[in-house]
């Protein structure tokens, strides 16, 4: 008897642990949360009359076999069975859509989410922080190698019907995916990047919120550097220098002579005069000395003499490793 009993103890044991078993994991499968569920959109901050992708994923619970079903301002838009997907379209600037997604699962629990998106739209815009261009410029200054930009993020984002102010926003800047920290803060809408020569081009992404984390945008923006040149001009003793008209070879120079202006574009400091930036000067490829006002060589034929010049500059920064350019043009005496 006693035998008995204890060769049926275990297959007791056994059964009564797969029968507990099997309740609390049919009992932890109905127990899905709402946070088990993912609601997302592409892109995350809509901008205005923007089109956008709702997806639904979850780990706990199979969606293909839920009846899902979709909602903007509380009217019914599209339902079905394994309906994770959602395409929509923004309204205007700062009106507010609330959309809810109802999931009722397999085994009869019913979830809601609901996400409220206020569609703001950003402008990104970039200014070379210390390019040369020559006085009367009508076109932007490029950035070279190794050059500063300054990236500013302009957001137009409305909260409650009233534009907030960029002062009162936070701003994280992110730099070809790296998060600049010393850059991210309140009322901190610009960004000032040093292009490294060993990157063709940069990235620059910024999300923008207010306060309260409704009001939200973001925006991104590709930054190319440029290639320095050098331009020619002439100086005329009575109007200065004719920014008007580049030089081109074959120029004349009368027997008064005339001075050369070169200019170089795009080149960093700022400040032509700077210590950094060298003028290397030859005639008819042999060297000749530096002019005091680096960027200007006066020429003059000499007396009775008629022929053909070849003149070159060469300018580097010398703090850099790319910063340089050269020009040469052909004058006639």
């Amino acid at each position: 008897m006693i035998r008995e009993m204890t060769k049926r103890y275990p297959i007791l044991i056994l059964v009564f642990g797969l029968f507990v078993f099997t309740l609390f994991g049919s009992f932890a499968s109905a127990q899905i949360r709402s946070t088990d569920i993912v609601l997302s959109l592409s892109p995350e901050f809509p901008s205005p009359n923007q089109d956008v992708i709702a997806t639904l994923g979850s780990f706990s619970t199979n969606l293909d076999k839920a009846y899902i079903s979709w909602s903007i301002n509380s009217e019914e838009i599209s339902g079905g069975i394994g309906k994770k997907v959602f395409y929509f379209t923004t309204k205007d600037s700062g009106s507010l859509l609330s959309l809810a997604v109802s999931i009722n699962t397999v085994d009869g629990q019913s979830i809601q989410k609901t996400i409220t998106i206020t569609p703001t739209d950003m402008d990104i815009l970039w200014e070379a922080r210390d390019s040369y261009v020559p006085p009367f410029y009508k076109g932007k200054a490029l950035v070279g190698s190794q050059g500063i930009f300054k990236v500013v993020a302009m957001p137009n984002l409305m909260n409650q019907g009233e534009r907030v102010s960029a002062g009162n926003l936070s701003y994280v800047w992110t730099k070809d995916g790296d998060i600049q920290s010393d850059s991210s803060g309140w009322g901190k809408n610009y960004f000032n990047l040093q292009n490294s020569y060993l990157d063709k081009e940069n990235v620059v992404e910024v999300k923008v919120s207010d306060i309260s984390g409704k009001a939200t945008a973001s925006g991104s923006i590709k930054l190319l550097t440029s290639k320095q040149k050098i331009i020619f001009y002439e100086n005329n003793p009575s109007l200065g220098t004719k920014w008007e008209r580049a030089l081109s070879n074959g120029f004349k120079v009368d027997s008064e002579g005339t001075t050369l202006v070169a200019e170089p574009y795009f080149f960093s400091p700022q400040n032509i005069n700077s210590s950094d930036l060298v003028f290397d000067w030859s005639l008819n490829k042999g060297k000749i000395q530096t002019p005091n006002s680096k960027n200007r060589l006066s020429v003059k034929s000499e007396t009775g003499r008629t022929g053909n010049a070849l003149i070159k500059v060469m300018v580097n920064n010398v703090k850099t490793l790319f910063q340089e350019a050269e020009k040469e043009i052909s004058v006639q005496f």
